[in-house]
């Protein structure tokens, strides 16, 4: 269980509940804290949640309530001020003392001081942790109750295992690849590809395991679009395409790009090749497959690939 004050850093730029979109990683809108926060290539985006920040539970914690706050969550008040009645890291707030309560995990074992002499089998040993009067917090012994304090926990949140989940999936940016290399000629073919890794081709899973219930993400590669720096449209191809063989047919790769003009006008007689790669990534209940996300995200290669092309001379004589 978290101990208080730990803050948890969450990777995720998603939209909810079926919904789907592209998103590219530069800034995302409207995190679990709101805002705009800075978002890293190979993560999927980056957030902060504190305890307390957000719990997905409505019913009143041990000794009493209050009202809800602005996103929904429970309320409870303690001196003059308001706190989360469920936290997600600490438990159940009671109002009459100021503390969370959030049963033991693992529970100690029999005979230990925090039983207080009784019988693991009358009840649970619960984690203590008090606010102060400046908001803060500080640990306490922990406690044993016949009853669970403030009740049950609340229903696992689907949606927010999923974004846990998926923040444990690493896109690795593409390592982009061309051949010929140096020098390709208008009208020839350019094979194109970058390196084939887990983390840059794919699939992916991780799976979050709630008090319910498990969701799983999965990141699948959908496709990936190409710059060929000479100013058309580019091209899109279905994979990371195919490395380059020696003497290998034209016809041996998936993705390949025909130049109609040269790089001589450029101003270093060069053009840049890129490629951003979209991933789709979908969240899903175990057991009931229960889609709870589903998005794209993109990841673009680490840097841009020189790539001369010249025009074919033909003489005459």
């Amino acid at each position: 269980m978290l101990k208080s004050g730990v803050r948890t850093m969450i990777r995720i730029a998603l939209l909810l509940a079926m919904t789907t979109a592209t998103i590219s990683p530069a800034i995302a809108d409207g995190g679990p804290t709101g805002g705009v926060n800075p978002c890293a290539v190979n993560d999927i985006c980056i957030g902060i949640v504190e305890p307390g920040g957000n719990p997905s539970h409505v019913p009143v914690g041990p000794g009493g309530g209050g009202g809800s706050g602005g996103d929904g969550v429970q309320m409870c008040s303690w001196n003059l001020q308001q706190w989360p009645c469920w936290d997600n890291d600490l438990g159940w707030f009671n109002t009459s003392d100021g503390c969370y309560y959030q049963r033991s995990d693992p529970q100690p074992p029999a005979g230990d001081p925090s039983w207080g002499g009784h019988d693991p089998a009358s009840g649970a040993v619960y984690e203590v942790n008090c606010r102060l009067v400046g908001g803060g917090l500080t640990p306490k012994p922990p406690m044993f109750f016949a009853s669970p304090p403030g009740g049950a926990p609340p229903p696992d949140d689907p949606v927010a295992l999923g974004r846990q989940a998926a923040d444990m999936i690493r896109l690795a940016a593409p390592v982009v690849h061309a051949a010929p290399g140096g020098t390709a000629l208008v009208g020839a073919p350019v094979w194109l590809w970058y390196d084939r890794t887990v983390g840059s081709a794919g699939p992916q899973s991780a799976t979050v395991r709630g008090r319910q219930i498990s969701v799983t993400a999965t990141a699948v590669l959908k496709n990936v679009h190409w710059d060929t720096g000479d100013g058309s449209p580019g091209l899109d191809c279905a994979t990371s395409g195919t490395a380059y063989t020696p003497g290998a047919p034209a016809n041996a790769t998936d993705c390949s790009y025909l130049y109609k003009t040269g790089s001589a006008l450029q101003s270093d007689h060069m053009f840049y090749l890129t490629a951003v790669a979209t991933w789709h990534i979908t969240a899903t209940v175990a057991g009931r497959q229960d889609q709870v996300l589903g998005f794209d995200y993109q990841v673009p290669a680490d840097r841009p690939l020189p790539l001369r092309v010249g025009e074919l001379q033909v003489l005459n004589n």
